[in-house]
């Protein structure tokens, strides 16, 4: 149950990454049968959750800010919206909160951003609250996106398969940085898949993709996506040959975000340097450690001793 020294709870969530991305083929639910490597990356928006003030009821229940605000909905289509009432829905209970995110990683880039913004907002509402009528929140977390799931792992390096729901191996990410790059435009996931030519997933076969073994590669491979997405999106193959005289860049997930690993720093900030006259929205970060969401913070109440 909520903490009467604590006003509220504060998670970052970290950028998303697909190391390695396999579809396998397209099941007969519709969904595509996937085999990825997920990492996490150190760029992170910062999630806070308040009790309401019962003064100020008035108040929106959601705001906005930081350089990758502009745009993003502030109503029920919010994932963090969404996440709250499908936690309610499922049993869980909390006095009425108000959300602030303060936003970093762009939507609609493949990074994640508004799933780990939902995973942390379950884990939030957990701390401020009672889920205890909640059986399994992996699976409430699969129900509002397929990549929430990663965002609940304790491992910063994890395979997963289906949908992104069934964990196959678990390890730490490499050490090193990542230079992300971001273009102008986004990138819609339901359009990539929609331009995919996956033949029919026979789950019988056991299919295990070209990479045969649960090892994580020590550098990334090639995603599946890219053809559909550059399909899709014809500017997203300019964008990507831009990058590529700079580095050896990979799409992330549907994209439009590509990354560049490198094992020591000077190298990724050298790399940024180039990149940043290719696109605005260019990070150098290192790879995260640990589990993908740490334990929330509380946040104290004015005037009281945290």
């Amino acid at each position: 149950m909520s903490n009467s020294s604590t006003q509220g709870f504060m998670l970052r969530s970290p950028a998303k990454l697909n190391w390695t991305l396999e579809v396998l083929g397209k099941r007969a639910d519709g969904f595509h049968e996937l085999r990825s490597w997920f990492l996490a990356a150190a760029v992170y928006d910062e999630l806070y959750c308040q009790l309401r003030d019962p003064a100020h009821t008035a108040e929106p229940p959601l705001r906005i800010t930081g350089p990758a605000a502009e745009g993003l909905p502030l109503d029920g289509s919010n994932l963090v919206l969404r996440a709250e009432q499908v936690w309610r829905a499922a049993g869980g209970e909390a006095p009425a909160v108000t959300w602030s995110l303060i936003k970093n990683i762009p939507a609609g880039a493949g990074l994640g951003g508004g799933s780990g913004n939902a995973a942390a907002a379950l884990l939030l509402l957990e701390a401020i609250g009672d889920s205890s009528a909640i059986d399994d929140l992996a699976a409430l977390a699969l129900s509002i996106g397929s990549d929430l799931p990663f965002f609940l792992q304790q491992s910063s390096a994890v395979l997963l398969g289906g949908r992104g729901e069934r964990l196959l191996a678990s390890t730490e990410a490499p050490d090193g940085w990542v230079v992300v790059a971001v273009p102008e435009f986004s990138v819609h996931t339901a359009k990539v898949f929609a331009a995919l030519k996956a033949s029919s997933y026979q789950a019988s076969e056991q299919a295990q993709g070209k990479q045969q073994s649960n090892v994580i590669p020590k550098l990334p491979a090639e995603n599946d996506l890219v053809e559909a997405a550059q399909q899709a999106y014809p500017e997203l193959a300019a964008f990507h040959d831009m990058l590529d005289a700079a580095a050896d860049f990979h799409l992330s997930g549907s994209g439009g975000a590509h990354f560049a690993y490198f094992r020591q720093h000077q190298a990724a900030e050298d790399c940024a340097a180039h990149t940043r006259s290719i696109c605005k929205h260019v990070f150098v970060a290192p790879m995260q450690q640990g589990p993908v969401l740490r334990t929330p913070k509380p946040l104290p109440i004015p005037g009281q001793q945290a």
